[in-house]
Parts: structure tokens; C-alpha cells; sequence
């Protein structure tokens, strides 16, 4: 079992995944990278089917995925913007996690460390770090931290974004421009659009893998702390997958 669980909810082979899989590697653990794109993951229906078991019963994607994630040491979590939120993908593997899990207050996932992978397209990511903070605040999650990035605009694919006055592209370039390799926004090519970066500030991967490292150190730490807790009272914190 991966001692890591790294989730992206955003598009296949796009940023949001790649800085998922960066702070991945950079933990130096055991680690599993899953895509939410293509997976079937249907939203709460606030069955009460949950109550007894905190297991969803909603038959899909979702119930493998939480499984991995209880057995983990630690998680990370990435997802896009759309409309000043996370995208719905990543809301609604929250929503089913959280209502499931709270039930008789027993937070399956407390005191796990997790990470925030934040991306929109420009580069802030400040809505998904609020929704997901909310989220790893109600499953008791330990935020061991964030990284932000710049993501690629659908527009950039569509066939139209580079002549769309509302579409995103217009947002950094001038309608007209032709889209090029080099005007795409990747993990190794943040901000295209100014042009007087150099090549080691465009690249977000050493930054992704020290938040990897981060992530590493803390669940060494509470390794160590559910180590002496054990050789001392005989009991471990509820958790850290921690249990009397």
C-alpha cells in the first residue's frame, strides 16, 4: 500500500496533475497518483446510507479511492478553478467524503497530514485553497501546506480561444495570437504571458518537490510521535491511523 495518495481532480496530463505527481516524488515515500478525470464520482444525495458504516453506498469510483486514502500516511490534493471554486469534480469527492465520514464523529481521515495543490489560470489559486481548506477542516486533516499554480485555459484547445473576447486567452494575450508550444502554461512553463522570466522561475517542479519534502518530514513526525506514544501510555493518537 502507498504510504502517499495523490488525488488530481483536474484534466488528464494537465498541470494540475503534474504538480500533483511533483510533490509526489518530492516526498521520497511510497506514493500512488490517481486522476479523477474519466472516473465516475457522482455527487451526495444525503441518503443517510453512510450512518452506520461511514462508508459511502453510492455505487461508483469514489469508494476504492477513500479506501486508499484511509490506509495512507498522508494525501495530496489537487485541484483547478472554475468559477471562483474548485472545479465540481473535486466538490463532490469532498461533499461525499466529509458527510460520510463525520458521522458519530469519527473522522476516519483526522490528524492525516495533507497538501494543497491550487492551480488556476492565473496562478493564484486562492479559491481552491479556501473550498479545499474548508474541507480538510472538516475531516480533521492536518494542512501541511499549499502550492499554487498556473494552469492551461481550455481556451487554449478549443480551436477558438486565441479570437474569443471572453474566454481566458484573451485574459493574457492579445486576440490573433498564435497559440504555440511556448505560450502554454506547464508545470516547467509558469506565466508565459511575461516575457522576462527566466527558465528557473517559469519552473514550478523544485518548488512542488520541497512541499513534497514538507509533507515527508511531517509524517515522519507523527511516525515518531505514535512510536513514543506506544512505548509509553500503550496508546496511539486517533488519526494518524492511531487507535487505543
Amino acid at each position: 500500500m502507498a504510504e502517499i495518495i495523490g488525488i488530481s481532480a483536474g484534466r488528464k496530463n494537465k498541470v494540475t496533475e503534474s504538480v500533483v505527481k511533483a510533490v509526489l516524488e518530492g516526498t521520497g515515500k511510497t506514493y500512488e497518483l490517481i486522476s479523477l478525470s474519466g472516473k465516475l464520482i457522482r455527487p451526495c444525495e444525503a441518503c443517510n446510507g453512510c450512518v452506520k458504516t461511514n462508508r459511502c453506498v453510492i455505487q461508483d469510483d469514489f469508494a476504492p479511492i477513500l479506501e486508499k486514502l484511509y490506509q495512507s500516511d498522508g494525501i495530496v490534493f489537487g485541484a483547478p478553478t472554475y468559477w471562483d471554486h474548485m472545479n465540481a469534480k473535486g466538490q463532490v469527492f469532498w461533499e461525499r467524503l466529509c458527510f460520510s465520514g463525520r458521522h458519530n464523529a469519527v473522522f476516519p481521515l483526522r490528524g492525516k497530514p495533507g497538501i494543497i495543490v491550487a492551480v488556476d489560470g492565473k496562478g493564484g489559486g486562492q479559491h481552491v485553497i479556501r473550498d479545499l481548506t474548508i474541507y480538510y477542516n472538516d475531516a480533521g486533516i492536518y494542512p501541511a501546506g499549499h502550492i499554487t499554480a498556473q494552469g492551461e485555459y481550455a481556451c487554449f484547445s478549443c480551436g477558438y480561444g486565441n479570437y474569443c473576447p471572453v474566454g481566458g486567452f484573451a485574459e493574457l494575450f492579445p486576440l490573433g495570437t498564435e497559440i504555440t508550444k511556448d505560450i502554454l502554461p506547464s508545470i516547467s512553463n509558469q506565466h508565459p504571458e511575461v516575457c522576462d522570466l527566466t527558465p528557473e522561475i517559469r519552473d514550478l517542479t523544485g518548488e512542488a518537490k520541497k512541499t513534497g519534502a514538507v509533507l515527508s518530514k511531517v509524517v515522519d513526525n507523527l511516525t515518531a510521535a505514535s512510536r513514543d506514544s506506544r512505548n509509553g501510555s500503550g496508546k496511539k493518537r486517533d488519526g494518524s491511523r492511531l487507535t487505543e
